[in-house]
């Protein structure tokens, strides 16, 4: 009795954490990347930033651009290459007992795009891959043409 109680938890914790990464929203993570102060357009070819996004209004124009809500969690395809990839920066949180920050910009994102609208974000030490609108895919490629 033991013995199924026990493969019968096992199967339930199994299917449990796959039903849990099924239902990952990307739509979920719209606030922390809206909150980016900077963000770094890299090469896929040489690793360089070729374009830097600091405006307030162009960072939120990015924001709505990559319709969160329309990504789908997607396995990358083999085929798949890397176009170039986006590294969000924002400065530390205030924290208790500090009047400001230290000006230091850190990483908070990397948003990488692939051919055929897909793209991987690296959020909080979580990577994740997601199919995007076509839309999206178009508008992040025009930052690399």
């Amino acid at each position: 009795m033991k013995k199924i109680l026990i493969a019968l938890m096992a199967i339930l914790t199994l299917l449990c954490g796959c039903q849990a990464k099924e239902n990952i929203n990307a739509s979920d993570y719209g606030d922390d990347i809206s909150k980016a102060q900077e963000i770094d357009v890299i090469s896929s070819d040489t690793s360089e930033v070729i374009d830097m996004i600091t405006d307030t209004s162009e960072i939120k124009d990015f924001v709505l651009a990559l319709n969160l809500e329309e990504w789908k969690l997607k396995p990358l395809p083999d085929e798949a290459s890397e176009i170039g990839s986006f590294g969000l920066l924002q400065e530390e949180t205030i924290k208790q007992g500090q009047t400001d920050t230290d000006g230091i910009l850190y990483d908070i994102a990397t948003i990488t795009l692939y051919n055929g609208a897909y793209i991987s974000i690296e959020i909080g030490g979580v990577n994740m891959t997601f199919k995007v609108s076509d839309v999206s895919a178009e508008y992040l490629n025009g930052y690399f043409e």
